[in-house]
């Protein structure tokens, strides 16, 4: 699965004759899983480009997730605000921290927000909500339930790690994602999928202003949302464990 602990578990299994699997999580590939590549039996991705001509089998995700009903079942009857969820990771991100309150400001009882903020910024991220707004809004410090999450979403205000990419598309929920700045952009690679089948819309963390997030959040109607999640749910590979299990299986008989 890559990281530098991943290295010398590799080798020594290369050494010993047992054959190394790699499954890279992340539309680049690290420097550990560049090298164990030359001598992996087999080299698995979980979107497109990080090895060239390998398999693209997907990043397993939470069965909670997957099980979630389709956009056009969660979807039929909501009204009222729009429902955004804000997730920064299990850290939460600063910067998301410091913009959803003013957007939330600006649109007013337009929407409504789930915020998980990440360990310790749960009140200071309440008090930046009371400060820009009247309209009561959801502060949360983690989210335990990550599926009731998804399905209570109109759209996700997110980073684009690697895992969260996977699993809104596997729920089939909409995005708009400010990818963490990487040097090799990983982030915005995680996301570039989605984005380029309408399922997602990207802000580069430099060009993210309260103006122009809030504007992304006004200018679709539910009816948007939706296909948006839809397409989301279009290009999820649902079964990536059952392929990741599939090759190891079929290794470990010969």
């Amino acid at each position: 699965m890559g990281g530098y602990v991943s290295g010398p578990g590799g080798v020594a299994a290369w050494l010993c004759g047992v054959p190394v699997i790699l499954h890279e999580q992340n539309a680049v590939a690290g420097l550990t899983n560049q090298w164990l590549s030359r001598i992996a039996a087999n080299v698995l991705q979980a979107f497109p480009g990080a090895f060239a001509g390998r398999d693209v089998v997907g990043n397993p995700v939470r069965q909670d997730v997957v099980a979630l009903p389709a956009p056009s079942v969660r979807f039929v009857d909501r009204d009222g605000p729009i429902r955004v969820l804000v997730m920064g990771g299990s850290q939460g991100a600063r910067i998301l921290n410091q913009t959803m309150p003013k957007v939330a400001g600006l649109l007013g009882d337009r929407v409504t927000i789930w915020h998980q903020a990440g360990k310790g910024a749960q009140a200071e991220t309440e008090r930046a909500y009371r400060e820009q707004t009247e309209q009561l809004h959801k502060v949360t410090e983690f989210i335990d339930d990550v599926a009731a999450a998804y399905a209570w979403a109109d759209i996700v205000v997110c980073r684009s790690g690697a895992l969260t990419v996977s699993e809104l598309s596997a729920a089939g929920v909409g995005a708009i994602f400010v990818p963490f700045m990487h040097k090799d952009r990983q982030q915005a690679l995680n996301a570039d999928h989605l984005v380029q089948c309408g399922a997602a819309v990207m802000i580069e963390q430099p060009d993210l202003t309260v103006e122009g997030l809030a504007a992304e959040l006004e200018q679709r109607d539910r009816a948007q949302l939706e296909a948006m999640a839809q397409a989301a749910r279009d290009a999820a590979i649902i079964d990536a464990d059952r392929r990741v299990a599939d090759v190891i299986k079929s290794l470990a008989k010969h």
